[in-house]
């Protein structure tokens, strides 16, 4: 089973993946491309991210999943549509037209990689669960990546998933056990 964790920051991610690999040691797990860039590859990342540095990351989050075309045990830290959703953040934010930047010529290549998860799943803000967040952290930048999450995944903006069988996108939220429940129903 191939699955990725989507979600914008200080959503529980890597709470879930580690509980999840508690009782799934069978699978291998991913780290974020942002910790791999840097510890493997040396790159260095300014505390505030480029668009470049988005894109990097989105990048090497293709070639991680493309090296499990094959059925594998994997979870990801993150999924590539989360890359998508931060730098949609960055060019409203700068007021750069999306047209005016590289992004839609990433559309494709999203689309194959969808052949390579079986399940994407997105840990949404919600009022019922709210997930707490340092308060350094900026919450309109937090709230609005999770606006386009939502719309990438619910409304299927930019049409990025294929018409074909693409992975099942499941939402995902409540207390840490419930989230590992609600999971484990879909493997």
């Amino acid at each position: 089973m191939r699955i990725a964790i989507s979600g914008t920051h200080c959503m529980g991610k890597t709470t879930l993946i580690h509980d999840f690999l508690k009782t799934h040691s069978e699978h291998t797990h991913e780290v974020e491309p942002y910790y791999q860039l840097q510890e493997k590859h040396g790159i260095e990342f300014f505390e505030e991210l480029a668009f470049e540095d988005l894109l990097d990351q989105f990048d090497f989050s293709l070639e991680r999943l493309l090296l499990y075309s094959t059925p594998a045990n994997v979870i990801f830290a993150r999924c590539h549509i989360g890359f998508i959703a931060y730098s949609l953040y960055f060019l409203h934010h700068e007021e750069i037209s999306l047209y005016d930047s590289s992004l839609p010529e990433k559309f494709s290549e999203i689309k194959t990689a969808f052949e390579n998860l079986d399940i994407i799943v997105f840990l949404p803000m919600t009022r019922e669960h709210p997930i707490n967040c340092p308060a350094s952290e900026d919450q309109h930048y937090r709230k609005s990546v999770d606006k386009y999450l939502k719309q990438i995944y619910r409304e299927e903006l930019f049409d990025l998933f294929p018409s074909y069988d693409h992975p099942q996108v499941i939402e995902i939220w409540g207390s840490p056990q419930e989230r590992i429940k609600k999971l484990e129903m879909y493997l």
